[in-house]
């Protein structure tokens, strides 16, 4: 079993060692971007598997604000504790771009977790990890401040998302500095601000909507400067 450790606990949910047993009961589906495929207060009747894709989780504030809780990367499942247990979402679940999923009926797995234990693991190691998550991330709210917050992002982007040009790390996927303001639960004009420093500092850079790290030790070493 991949081992669990605190620093993989992040707005990125991916894992790894899935029952290849539970994968062989999942029935192949399409979604393209945009797709919502659970809404808040909706009770799944199964859950989802990501082949290959990207999907966000994010709840939206009474004034139609929204923030995004996480990501989940391919290899990933999600909505696993909600289908077993009945329990109603308290998010959105939305296709960011087109992407391929297993989608497990509730009937069909059930059986699986009382006679495979592999299976079980599979499910207990994802619950887990997504509830060791969220207890790490208010953690973060709570103690480091929106730059420290940043460079967390940007990090776990380049460990997930990186992918090295020269001397730089591309974070291949486009993010707008809304979409970072959403991940951070803060104001725009606060995201502006501490995107627009690590630039000044020459740490980060910006081209065709896409960012990329120009040090990544640099951008940990400063990280770790705001933390002391």
């Amino acid at each position: 079993m991949k081992e669990i450790r605190k620093d993989n606990f992040t707005q990125i949910i991916k894992l790894s060692n899935i029952s290849q047993k539970l994968l062989d009961v999942g029935e192949e589906v399409f979604f393209a971007k945009n797709k919502i495929l659970v809404s808040a207060g909706d009770v799944p009747d199964g859950f989802y598997y990501l082949k290959d894709g990207l999907v966000k989780s994010c709840v939206y504030s009474t004034n139609g604000n929204e923030y995004i809780c996480g990501l989940i990367d391919k290899g990933s499942i999600f909505l696993e504790a909600n289908a077993i247990f009945s329990i109603p979402s308290d998010g959105y679940f939305k296709i960011m771009e087109p992407s391929h999923l297993l989608f497990f009926r509730k009937e069909n797995f059930l059986n699986l977790l009382q006679t495979d234990f592999d299976v079980t693991l599979s499910i207990l190691q994802s619950i887990t990890c997504k509830f060791l998550a969220s207890g790490y991330f208010f953690t973060e709210l709570l103690v480091h401040d929106s730059e420290w917050r940043l460079c967390r992002l940007l990090l776990t982007f380049a460990d997930n998302f990186g992918i090295k040009i020269e001397n730089k790390i591309k974070l291949n996927i486009k993010i707008s500095q809304q979409f970072i303001s959403d991940m951070l639960g803060v104001n725009r004009g606060t995201a502006i601000k501490v995107i627009n420093k690590l630039k000044e500092m020459n740490l980060i850079e910006q081209t065709n909507g896409y960012y990329f790290i120009k040090d990544l030790q640099r951008l940990k070493n400063h990280q770790a400067e705001i933390t002391t």
